[in-house]
């Protein structure tokens, strides 16, 4: 027999294990909008006279979060901030989706080509010592720009679709490596620490990445469906595939994992280490902790490379 909704009693196609509950798409669509509006206020993550920027990749969390904060927020001033990386048979498929997403959520959408910008694209990183992890001058680039992009927009919120899988990946890896700086800035709102940088906010801190994918593919959101091909074999992907075969023996294990931390370790962690002092970038005059910014020496050992 078809499993049964909890909420509305017609067919299941859904069991959310954590809660053991079953549930057919529109009451699962009605759940995430409920949560996400939870995570948002609970955390007062948008507040009236807000200017909202997401974060955009053309992924299926970006474009969840992009349409689930137009539903449940329909007034406040939304945009989508996007990067295209340059890599090939992605980056252009990813900008179409989003293209198409914005256009049907009626967002506007800015686009910054690294290419045309800057003159190098990711793949480009092949041939200096990142050969091998592009995905660490990756993160580091995409933070940069998308919030210089926020704060030269006037933006008061950047949003990021990172969700419980991220949370939960992150924070194995910080306790892993002792990384307490790092564990400090884990948290659903990261107050801005400089007049340059845009407080970040994370609506999707409760929601896991089956979630997001249900969520956007019930939805019928177009979404980039090709992984990167630069993720593969990466090893954040394989502590996500870790995570998960816990979750299978524990259900529920992300949840906890995440929600102790917060609850327990974060204000300690916080109390203990205090805020990193913060300097302008000599070369681009952004915030950094050092002279010259991880992005403006990413920047520069890439076009040594290429010129």
């Amino acid at each position: 027999m078809q499993p049964v909704c909890k909420r509305c009693g017609a067919g299941a196609e859904i069991y959310l294990d954590y809660a053991r509950v079953s549930l057919c798409p529109d009451c699962f669509k009605n759940l995430f909008e409920r949560k996400v509006r939870e995570t948002v206020l609970k955390y007062k993550m948008i507040e009236r006279g807000d200017r909202v920027a997401v974060a955009a990749s053309g992924g299926k969390d970006s474009s969840a979060l992009l349409s689930v904060l137009r539903r449940i927020f329909p007034d406040i001033e939304l945009a989508a901030l996007h990067i295209n990386l340059g890599i090939d048979g992605y980056s252009d498929e990813c900008e179409r989706k989003l293209t198409e997403l914005t256009k049907r959520l009626d967002v506007d959408l800015k686009v910054f080509s690294l290419k045309k910008e800057l003159g190098f694209s990711m793949g480009d990183f092949k041939r200096t010592v990142y050969g091998d992890r592009i995905c660490a001058p990756c993160g580091t680039i995409k933070r940069y720009l998308i919030n210089k992009l926020a704060h030269e927009g006037g933006f008061t919120k950047l949003a990021t679709g990172h969700n419980l899988d991220d949370i939960a990946e992150v924070l194995f890896n910080c306790y892993l490596q002792g990384d307490v700086n790092q564990i400090a800035k884990l948290r659903p709102v990261l107050l801005s620490a400089h007049p340059k940088l845009v407080c970040k906010i994370k609506p999707l801190w409760a929601m896991t990445e089956m979630e997001d994918l249900l969520y956007a593919s019930y939805s019928g959101l177009p979404f980039r469906a090709k992984e990167c091909p630069f993720s593969r074999g990466t090893r954040s992907l394989e502590r996500k595939r870790l995570i998960n075969d816990i979750s299978v023996r524990i259900p529920g294990f992300k949840h906890t994992f995440v929600k102790s931390h917060l609850k327990k370790l974060s204000p300690l962690i916080e109390k203990s280490i205090g805020e990193a002092p913060l300097v302008e970038c000599e070369v681009c005059g952004m915030p950094s902790s050092s002279k010259v910014c991880a992005f403006c020496r990413r920047v520069q050992l890439v076009k040594s490379e290429n010129y």
